[in-house]
């Protein structure tokens, strides 16, 4: 999206969903039911529903051949399809268009990244205006790059009467988006090694060296600190 005065040009647009999930009874039409409510949850409606089920049934199709099926302009039809590209549900070679991957793996591998780096180029942007000293904060603590290392800390921490407090700068196992997550660790072992941060709603992730598997964030950077016990 890029401005234009006072108004904004779209690149592109998503459009997300809290719907609630379809009954599973019939189970015969659940299928269908179901793969109808997770387009919609992602602002697939109507038409692009239509061609979308189409693609997935033909495998591929041109612009003229979606034009005939859904009986529109092809500019028209032209922008069902941007629809459906921009949200990562189909693919283009040449002038055909066709369905790569599953649907959830469509969401999975680029949708959900696409919005994420969107937001973050959002916040970025905002951040990048205040130059105030107070907005950056000291990250108080002895950093690490191994979990190892870390988890002795946390002992050594915990042998004092404190307890640990860990920050993670790592990967999110499921698609490899950078994050960072901040909170109590309230578990860690060796086989593998591990740590457990609860963050600040409540959920358990965790946090392995960046080889690890089964681990929910896969950490570049370890960070432990001491708090007095309450």
């Amino acid at each position: 999206m890029s401005a234009v005065g006072n108004e904004y040009e779209f690149l592109a647009e998503w459009k997300i969903r809290h719907i609630p999930e379809p009954c599973k009874e019939p189970h015969e039409t659940y299928g269908e039911r179901l793969k109808s409510w997770v387009l919609s949850s992602i602002g697939i409606d109507g038409v692009a529903q239509d061609v979308f089920l189409y693609l997935e049934n033909s495998k591929v199709a041109t612009l003229e051949d979606l034009s005939k099926h859904i009986k529109k302009e092809p500019e028209e039809a032209l922008e069902v399809v941007d629809l459906l590209y921009s949200t990562g549900l189909i693919e283009r070679l040449g002038k055909a268009y066709y369905i790569r991957e599953s649907l959830s793996a469509s969401i999975i591998r680029r949708l959900i990244p696409r919005i994420t780096e969107s937001l973050r180029i959002i916040a970025k942007a905002e951040s990048s205006v205040r130059t105030d000293a107070a907005y950056y904060s000291i990250m108080r603590g002895r950093a690490f790059s191994d979990i190892g290392s870390a988890i002795v800390a946390c002992k050594e921490i915990s042998r004092l009467g404190k307890s640990p407090v860990g920050r993670v700068v790592g990967v999110h196992s499921y698609n490899d988006e950078t994050i960072e997550v901040e909170g109590p660790v309230s578990d860690y072992g060796h086989t593998p090694q591990h740590l457990v941060i609860i963050t600040e709603s409540g959920e358990k992730l965790v946090v392995g060296n960046r080889n690890s598997r089964g681990a929910d964030v896969k950490a570049h950077t370890i960070i432990i600190r001491g708090e007095k016990n309450e």
